[in-house]
């Protein structure tokens, strides 16, 4: 009894410290751009996206839309935690936005999209999402950083006209490959630890906490997806498991696909693989406007 205990005061102590740690760590670090940030970034650019704002019953969303073509769109959609100017770089790139539109969403719950009220259900974040697929113009690429990834692929299951093709970085796909050592995630919902933790982190774990069952819901919908699908998964990823990448592999049942097995690449694909990634976009979107 007493050594239950111990464990249990130990788990408490360590909780505490990375309570302790995430304030520091959130104080420091923001997963976020500035309005003021984003307007001196776009200063000395040729080309500055416009916001556009939409809303879902009583739920505001928001993206940014660089449209200088009508020819096809990129559609960036990021991890969590997380928001659009994740992929900001990829707005400045001309030989993206003289050939296809630049679409990057802040995802329910994050950025502008009534922020703090996190969506668990990643089918609903894709009801969420679907205006903006349906003013983007075709053919219409979605490209998903870490759990970016399985709301692409739920996008692509429950509305396959929209989504002609998919880039997954190092997306979170297979249920059995979600970590179950995560225990800290369920404390961090009670209403005093709640009050401690930074409020990005609690918005981030009402997403994961509820992923594995989420990813179990789409096992038997992977046959619905038809959209062209590259997948490119780092060896070294200490975040999501690697084999998420043969995962994909093995489910694309009725998708053209690809798969990229980064030797030593980390999680961090859209800013340490650029020219990888922009390469395959710009392959897929060629071989997809042939295609229409």
């Amino acid at each position: 009894m007493k050594k239950r205990r111990k464990v249990k005061v130990g788990c408490l102590l360590v909780f505490i410290g990375f309570i302790a740690v995430s304030q520091v760590v959130s104080s420091c670090f923001s997963f976020s751009m500035t309005d003021k940030e984003i307007k001196e970034f776009f200063a000395d650019k040729p080309v500055q996206p416009e916001s556009v704002f939409y809303k879902v019953d009583d739920y505001e969303m928001h993206y940014e839309k660089l449209a200088l073509s009508d020819s096809g769109s990129l559609i960036f959609i990021h991890g969590t935690p997380g928001s659009w100017d994740a992929f900001i770089g990829y707005f400045t790139d001309s030989t993206l936005y003289n050939h296809a539109q630049i679409i990057s969403p802040d995802r329910p719950g994050f950025g502008k999209s009534s922020y703090a009220k996190p969506i668990r259900s990643l089918e609903e974040q894709g009801r969420m999402l679907k205006p903006m697929l349906e003013a983007a113009a075709a053919p219409r690429i979605l490209i998903g950083h870490s759990l970016g990834g399985p709301i692409a692929v739920r996008l692509a299951m429950d509305y396959p006209e929209l989504v002609d093709g998919m880039i997954l970085l190092a997306p979170a796909l297979d249920p059995k490959l979600e970590p179950e050592e995560d225990w800290f995630r369920v404390p961090m919902r009670w209403p005093v630890i709640g009050a401690i933790a930074p409020k990005i982190f609690r918005i981030s774990n009402e997403e994961l906490i509820f992923l594995r069952e989420e990813l179990e819901a789409m096992l038997p919908l992977w046959k619905n997806v038809n959209a062209y699908t590259i997948t490119i998964q780092g060896t070294e990823d200490n975040l999501v498991d690697p084999g998420n990448g043969p995962f994909a592999d093995s489910v694309l049942v009725n998708a053209p696909h690809e798969l990229i097995m980064l030797e030593g690449q980390n999680h961090f694909l859209p800013w340490n693989e650029t020219e990888l990634i922009k390469s395959k976009l710009k392959e897929l979107l060629k071989t997809l406007q042939r295609k229409d």
